[in-house]
């Protein structure tokens, strides 16, 4: 698991040798050739020409001259990333709002807008208001037609990523079954970039398995567990793993009880979503402690030994056991993080979880899967969808 694990030679070498360049530019700032070529493990005059086409891109530029080496000789040329060459646009679709950010070439924020939108918003409204956010900081249309290296748009539902076509929006259901979302943002945006929309979780879980906890590994699964339900971004070879219908990681709509009669957002009832609640759970305690309760109060009183509510959650954490149970005999993964609300610094919910799954199934295994509840640290789904476009562009 190293960051620049060296210059690879099967198939596909020229795009992988370039996005490890890259990578060092992201990182390290200005470079000579020597210093590149040392790293990632290949020759200088493959360095040099990787660094030429860049060069001609404009994606890096000279930086001046470095030390000379102790036995003397010409100063290397420097070069560094020309960050602001070119922009990364990016939007992500809440339940709520959109959330805008326009990236330099470093990842770095430049612009960062939010606009409301009503729920269960129809696609076609949506386009207009991140029109909006565009029009709003005079970035329609572009100052040329290279303006921006690419567009990308995280969404909430199950989609194909080479087409842009949504299969099913739980939280959308205007949008219907199979609807073309890429098409209509480029005719709707206007843009001459290229446009790239995918499940917000599966970008995010990249993000992580970038600059996040996940860094480095080359299994992961991202488990985000909240008020808006459950869903996982799941990563295979370092790659985001999808699934032949795009349905991967849509862990919320496991049924967990067949015989439970609590309904579930996607219409069905038992799904993991809608046993683990916390609206259904703060309603429960709130009444039998005959006071509100906020999702912090609950989780400092369990902490506290409070039988009341440890009670309910302990439900919560058997559910969350079954589920990570099957993940880990399913997928394999180097690593497990979990964010969102569930990951709020409850002591007796995350021990509980973590103690659980290393006991269950194939005793004889010793459980090496780190699972991490990472509330602090999370990488955002903008940048981590300023990183996805950055690699998308130097893969293609």
């Amino acid at each position: 698991m190293n960051e620049h694990s060296g210059g690879k030679r099967p198939r596909n070498i020229r795009s992988q040798n370039r996005r490890l360049i890259l990578d060092l530019y992201r990182t390290e700032g200005s470079l000579s050739t020597g210093f590149i070529a040392e790293h990632v493990k290949l020759s200088r005059t493959t360095v040099m020409k990787i660094n030429n086409e860049l060069l001609k891109k404009c994606i890096i530029m000279e930086s001046g001259k470095g030390e000379s080496t102790d036995e003397g000789g010409k100063k290397p040329t420097l070069f560094r990333l020309n960050s602001l060459n070119q922009m990364i646009l990016t939007f992500h679709i809440k339940y709520e709002s959109v959330v805008f950010q326009l990236s330099d070439l470093s990842i770095n924020s430049v612009i960062r807008d939010e606009i409301a939108i009503s729920r269960n918003s129809g696609f076609s409204s949506i386009i207009v208001k991140m029109r909006e956010l565009l029009e709003k900081h005079k970035l329609l249309p572009a100052k040329r037609v290279d303006s921006y290296l690419s567009c990308m748009v995280a969404v909430h539902g199950g989609v194909d990523s080479e087409t842009g076509i949504c299969i099913h929006s739980t939280y959308f259901p205007s949008w219907g079954t199979y609807n073309n979302l890429k098409e209509k943002l480029e005719i709707g945006l206007g843009l001459t970039c290229p446009i790239y929309v995918d499940s917000w979780i599966r970008i995010k879980a990249y993000g992580e398995n970038h600059k996040g906890l996940a860094k480095g590994y080359d299994s992961v699964v991202l488990i985000d567990a909240g008020w808006h339900g459950v869903t996982a971004g799941i990563l295979i070879d370092g790659k985001i793993f999808a699934g032949r219908n795009s349905l991967s990681g849509e862990i919320g709509h496991l049924c967990l009880d067949s015989e439970s009669k609590v309904l579930c957002a996607c219409g069905s009832t038992g799904c993991f979503e809608a046993l683990i609640s916390i609206q259904t759970f703060l309603d429960r305690i709130s009444k039998e402690k005959k006071q509100p309760m906020t999702l912090n109060d609950a989780f400092k009183a369990a902490d506290s030994g409070d039988r009341i509510i440890r009670e309910p959650l302990d439900n919560i954490i058997k559910h969350f056991v079954m589920v990570i149970s099957h993940i880990i005999l399913f997928f394999d993964p180097e690593i497990i993080v979990i964010e969102g609300d569930y990951s709020s610094g409850c002591e007796y919910l995350e021990t509980g979880i973590i103690n659980l799954v290393e006991g269950l199934s194939l005793p004889r295994i010793k459980r090496k899967v780190p699972l991490i509840f990472n509330n602090r640290n999370s990488v955002d789904t903008l940048k981590g969808a300023s990183i996805l476009a950055m690699d998308k562009y130097f893969r293609f």
